[in-house]
């Protein structure tokens, strides 16, 4: 009973089940929910563009017949991403009709508005599960059932449960029987034990169950979402489909190889990772260098506004209005415009597709799975490799070490992809189809070049102070871009050490060092030196005194080993600083003001390096202000001649009557001081003595020595203001005198 069951209930959801089977890959083609007459078809993924802004653009590309579905399956984060980036197109004058996708309600919204229910999994004895259980919910639907003698067709009224006890000792038995209204108003009562299968005849009754379904299957697969492309046309025709989603930034990895000369071989590597849920066959690859602005917005899900309810107006006018529309072209309907444009995209599309006929279609990188369960690289290029397979070329020379294999571009790898620019970006094009399967990594080899360049030892004093760092000097003598990364070193067909390369552009010069440099002993001698006063400037009061502060480094470099070496000492030049006229001239500069020296030592060579940087500056002196030692100083070391000397002659007198004022106020201040204190003290005084004649007349002492003071108080005020004010007129006067002495005289 368990078993018709079941199969009552298959046969029942058959149909829905089917339309929701799919495969659970992002971007695989899938049949649609509601597939009718449409002919689902697939588009196979054929080119994959890398950024390294953490983007990838994927384009999908098939032949497709008659009316078209294509069904595509994403992540629900990247809905967003393939929503405001995906182009459709057909190129054989077909007509794209639609691209749709499932509702963003949460599946359990979506149940809740279906007017029954069914739990995964039922008991024997529950009566509100299983076929019963549901037939219980279609009450009223029509049905055609077929049993064991004969076939029923009518409206489901009810489903009678009846007990029957079998033994005393046991359970009751529980069966169920469908209750029928049959055609011709006759009541039908059918065991759903005996019921071979049963047909839901009512359309409403079918969409129900196929809606809860779909919406059961979206319950259980919360991470997925279909997008649904549709396209109508006659024949066989090509069909385009492109988005772009988020993946990780593509890498780069370098090896570069010194021959004896130092001059350096570069060997690129990218490095792709395959994160997506679709395997990448023979797919055409592109790694695109450049940081294009990228962003996600939320637009898949539904967005609503408020708005004001109005009453209807009475009088509205309730006939269809007809309006001219805009656009298009006078004497051709946008059907013949869109037939036009898809004519000349196929033509192009051919001419594509005979250009690449003509290049090598095979795979660079194909993963394998060997026996043992291991991952492997294999090429399916019909040339020779070395062991283990390759980028083609022929097998090295068993006796050639590691660097003259890669020097000799007889190693088997092959640089498969060449740059370009495209606009402000930097695009590698892999030549040939690669496939990596999902969930897994490659390494294209990108660069395989010999550049312009040397081995060379690099020394700055904020990074080390007695030794040099060990490097490469080198020249982008390609038209390529590289992009930053790690680099490993083969020196003597050994490992010499590792570093980060910068992001180099064509024709950019670098210096990259991977190592310390132990061989080479540097020594650095400082001092500071004040050159004498070099140029004189008398203007607006002042004396500027011009001299040069110079900063002298001397570099004491040692080979210490029988090779010839290379040395670029580095210099920070600091602001407003220039090198001295008896310094070598730099080799080279760098950025914020650094500046590279080049020193070439023989074997078991001491060379010495002197570096001088000066600095104006100058000394201010105020004329008003002056004494005359300081100007007799000046004379004598020369920066006053006697010629201009004569122009001074007045300002000393004046500053010698201002000095003198300066001291007869000073004098006055003085005595001023001494009044004030005697008079406070003959105040205390007078205050504690008594009421006697003695006191008395003490008092009257100390008063007319008061008074005479006073008067002379006064008296040194009235001077003072007089002198004070002479004083204002000479400073006037000085002024002028100094204002008006201006020369310039060089040392």
């Amino acid at each position: 009973m368990k078993f018709i069951s079941l199969a009552l209930c298959l046969a029942i959801l058959s149909s829905v089940a089917t339309a929701q089977g799919r495969s659970d890959r992002p971007g695989t083609t899938a049949p649609p929910p509601t597939a009718t007459t449409s002919e689902r078809q697939t588009l196979p993924l054929k080119r994959v563009v890398l950024y390294s802004n953490g983007v990838a653009y994927f384009e999908r590309r098939g032949r497709v017949t008659g009316k078209a579905e294509i069904a595509l399956n994403f992540k629900q984060t990247q809905v967003d991403d393939v929503l405001k980036s995906m182009v459709v197109l057909d190129l054989g004058k077909g007509r794209i009709g639609s691209v749709s996708y499932n509702s963003s309600a949460p599946p359990a919204a979506r149940l809740g508005e279906i007017p029954f229910s069914m739990s995964p999994t039922t008991d024997s004895n529950d009566q509100k599960g299983g076929l019963a259980g549901v037939l219980a919910q279609l009450q009223g639907a029509r049905v055609t059932v077929t049993g064991a003698s004969r076939t029923v067709t009518g409206a489901v009224l009810t489903v009678e449960h009846r007990k029957s006890q079998v033994a005393p000792d046991k359970l009751p038995v529980i069966t169920n029987f469908l209750v029928l209204s049959a055609e011709g108003g006759e009541l039908v009562s059918l065991d759903l034990a005996e019921i071979r299968s049963l047909k839901l005849a009512d359309g409403e009754a079918r969409k129900d169950v196929e809606t809860f379904t779909e919406a059961s299957a979206a319950a259980r697969r919360r991470d997925s979402k279909t997008i649904l492309v549709t396209s109508d046309g006659a024949g066989e025709r090509e069909m385009v489909i492109s988005y772009t989603l988020a993946a990780p930034i593509w890498k780069t990895t370098y090896r570069v190889v010194l021959d004896p000369a130092g001059k350096p071989y570069f060997q690129g590597w990218a490095i792709v990772d395959n994160v997506s849920e679709d395997d990448w066959t023979d797919v055409s690859l592109s790694l695109v260098s450049g940081s294009p602005t990228s962003f996600i917005q939320p637009i898949q899900q539904p967005l609503y506004k408020y708005r004001e309810v109005k009453p209807l107006p009475e009088g509205v006018q309730e006939t269809p209005q007809d309006y001219i529309g805009e656009g298009g072209q006078p004497g051709k309907t946008w059907t013949a415009i869109a037939d036009e444009r898809n004519e000349a995209a196929e033509q192009a599309q051919i001419r594509d597709r005979a250009t690449a006929n003509q290049r090598a279609n095979r795979p660079i990188v194909a993963e394998r799975r060997s026996r043992d369960g291991g991952l492997k690289l294999e090429s399916t290029a019909n040339v020779a490799t070395g062991a283990g397979g390759g980028y083609g070329r022929a097998e090295a020379a068993p006796s050639a070490d590691v660097s003259e294999a890669l020097r000799s571009g007889d190693a088997g790898v092959a640089a498969a992809a060449t740059g370009g620019d495209i606009g402000d970006l930097f695009e590698y094009k892999v030549s040939q189809p690669v496939s990596v399967p999902h969930n897994r990594s490659a390494m294209i080899p990108i660069v395989q070049e010999q550049f312009d360049g040397e081995r060379v030892s690099v020394f700055n004093e904020a990074k080390s102070r007695d030794r040099a760092f060990i490097g490469i000097r080198f020249e982008n003598s390609t038209a390529l871009t590289f992009e930053s990364g790690p680099m490993t070193v083969i020196d003597g067909d050994a490992y010499a050490g590792e570093a980060l390369l910068p992001r180099v552009k064509p024709k950019d010069r670098r210096f990259v060092t991977f190592g310390v440099d132990l061989a080479t002993k540097i020594e650095i001698k400082p001092e500071t030196v004040r050159d004498p006063v070099s140029l004189i400037k008398v203007a607006s009061g002042k004396l500027l005194a011009y001299y040069f502060l110079a900063q002298k480094k001397t570099y004491t470099v040692t080979n210490q080993t029988d090779r010839p070496r290379t040395l670029y000492v580095e210099h920070q030049l600091g602001d407003g600083w220039q090198y001295s006229e008896d310094t070598v001239q730099p080799s080279s500069k760098g950025e914020n003001n650094l500046f590279r020296f080049r020193l070439e030592l023989g074997a078991r060579e001491t060379k010495t390096l002197v570096v001088t940087e000066r600095q104006r500056s100058f000394d201010n002196y105020d004329l008003a202000q002056m004494s005359t030692t300081d100007f007799e100083l000046f004379v004598n070391r020369k920066y006053i001649d006697e010629a201009s000397r004569k122009a001074f002659d007045n300002i000393f007198r004046l500053r010698n009557a201002i000095s003198a004022i300066d001291a007869r106020v000073e004098k006055i201040e003085a005595e001023l001081t001494s009044i004030e204190e005697d008079q406070e003290r003959l105040r205390k005084n007078i205050e504690a003595l008594g009421k006697n004649l003695q006191a008395r007349q003490l008092i009257a002492r100390y008063v007319a020595k008061a008074n005479q003071q006073e008067t002379r108080i006064e008296q040194l005020n009235a001077e003072k203001e007089k002198i004070e004010a002479e004083k204002e007129k000479l400073e006037a006067e000085l002024l002028e005198a100094t204002q008006a002495v201006a020369f310039e005289r060089k040392l």
